[in-house]
């Protein structure tokens, strides 16, 4: 039986990445902050679907807890699903050191980091798939999530050079440029609901584009061509543009 690792499988998203990767037959590795949702999905999951899961409760941004996370799961994964994110307030993170911080590590340094351990191990076994979910955020810098988005620029950039590293040696990288997903992450934002999605049709979308091994895949399709035209405003009319 493969194994599938979700990281930030206590996320609206996660939850359905790790119940829709048990339907089609993986055994699970679970990681997250919230030990009850870790255990809850662990249950439901057994019961309903018959499949073996394991889980670990611990906040990504332990750097020092990361080899000994990845040593301790009792099956090195076949796929890995980064389902990890944070976006509080732009006002709050540039007021607030702690805030700025855990905004960048939680987003891009943490995820980096265990991301390369892994890496490290497939391309010894040459085999394997990371998937790791990005944003549009990252595709131009805008005053509302400009520190948000600079960290997920630096997560695409990081899996676009990795990619094009382990691609010779038989692991694949998929990047997720992923839109506005009705989540608590975005609660309290203006969203367009046509460009929204719910968090069980992300998860789907997700999971088919890792399995498919897909390079940078955009969900929805039309973040790709709204980013494009956004990407082709001449910066001193953008810079004089309101937010949005």
């Amino acid at each position: 039986m493969k194994n599938a690792l979700v990281v930030g499988a206590t996320s609206d998203i996660g939850i359905y990445i790790a119940e829709s990767l048990a339907k089609k037959g993986y055994s699970l590795s679970l990681s997250g902050r919230n030990k009850q949702k870790l255990a809850d999905t662990q249950f439901k999951i057994k019961s309903e679907l018959l499949v073996p899961v394991e889980i670990f409760e611990w906040d990504v941004t332990d750097f020092h807890f990361h080899q000994k996370f990845y040593d301790a799961l009792s099956q090195k994964p076949d796929i890995v699903f980064f389902v990890v994110g944070y976006y509080e307030d732009q006002t709050k993170a540039r007021e607030d050191q702690n805030e700025l911080l855990r905004t960048i590590q939680t987003n891009y340094s943490a995820v980096v980091s265990l991301i390369n351990i892994i890496s490290l191990d497939m391309e010894k076994r040459r085999e394997g798939i990371i998937v790791a979910i990005s944003s549009v955020a990252g595709d131009r810098g805008r005053q509302m999530n400009y520190i948000y988005g600079s960290a997920k620029a630096g997560l695409t950039t990081y899996l676009s050079g990795l990619r094009t590293l382990l691609f010779p040696k038989g692991v694949h990288i998929t990047t997720v440029q992923l839109g506005p997903v009705y989540t608590k992450m975005s609660e309290g934002h203006n969203l367009i609901p046509w460009l929204t999605l719910q968090p069980k049709d992300a998860a789907e979308l997700i999971v088919q584009a890792g399995l498919n091994k897909k390079n940078l895949v955009y969900i929805r399709w039309p973040w790709r061509w709204i980013m494009m035209a956004i990407r082709m405003i001449p910066e001193w009319i953008f810079k004089r543009l309101p937010p949005f």
